[in-house]
């Protein structure tokens, strides 16, 4: 049985929404196997950097303690993993973070059948809860002075809809409704058209980010499940 990995960033709030949305769209599927990474994605580029022939799947085990002791993930070989999608933090306050480094990781991971896909969050996971009205959240940003982690989990959580913070209770129409909104941003980032929800390249949203909203000390508040959501099943998304 070929199996899908998806590899988070955290260890509690990714796999939480990542449990709430399969629940809703991958009901009934057992191939999928959640792994946290434990760490953020400019150790895995200090990693991949140091020998860039070495298996990104390998490295992601071997940095891990926890991946290699897990017993659905230890003895897995690559060629048993039809597809592989990773779900990192931008968070441009880390000392490791350069936008040549987020750029060269995207680069890297843009094909699920391959090193896998990466999606990003603009500045970190908790952007799926920064959200009231959905037409306010377009035009939403954050200083990158408060994208520090515990700075931004508070305003996240302070500023957004209640409704989003737990997990467990974002139903099917809100997914969905998470879906639109986020597509219709990421479009209007990119393009400016606010109104479609075309797909778009994970490259050109943080080329957009760096050259349009960090010159300006500030970062476009974008949530990368919805994303992958919208990637994954395209419009089907709204018919599920």
């Amino acid at each position: 049985m070929e199996r899908t990995l998806f590899v988070f960033e955290g260890e509690k709030v990714e796999p939480n929404y990542f449990n709430s949305l399969a629940k809703v769209f991958f009901s009934g599927e057992e191939s999928n196997i959640l792994v946290c990474f434990q760490n953020d994605i400019y150790e895995l580029y200090k990693a991949i950097v140091k020998d860039e022939d070495l298996d990104p799947f390998e490295i992601i085990k071997e940095l891990n303690s926890v991946a290699k002791k897990q017993e659905s993930l230890a003895g897995l070989r690559r060629d048993q993993i039809s597809q592989i999608y990773l779900f990192f933090d931008m968070e441009p306050c880390d000392n490791l973070y350069s936008d040549e480094k987020l750029c060269k990781m995207l680069e890297l991971f843009d094909n699920e059948t391959e090193n896998g896909k990466l999606f990003i969050s603009y500045p970190m996971v908790e952007a799926l809860r920064d959200i009231d009205k959905h037409e306010d959240y377009l035009a939403l940003t954050v200083d990158v002075s408060r994208c520090k982690g515990k700075i931004y989990k508070g305003l996240s959580s302070q500023r957004g809809n209640p409704k989003y913070r737990d997990a467990k209770k974002i139903d099917k129409l809100l997914w969905q409704g998470l879906v639109d909104v986020n597509m219709r941003k990421a479009n209007g980032i990119v393009s400016g058209k606010y109104g479609i929800t075309t797909r778009v390249s994970q490259p050109s949203i943080a080329s957009t980010q760096i050259n349009n909203y960090l010159p300006n000390g500030e970062v476009a508040v974008l949530s990368a499940f919805p994303i992958f959501l919208a990637d994954y099943f395209g419009q089907k998304v709204y018919e599920l």
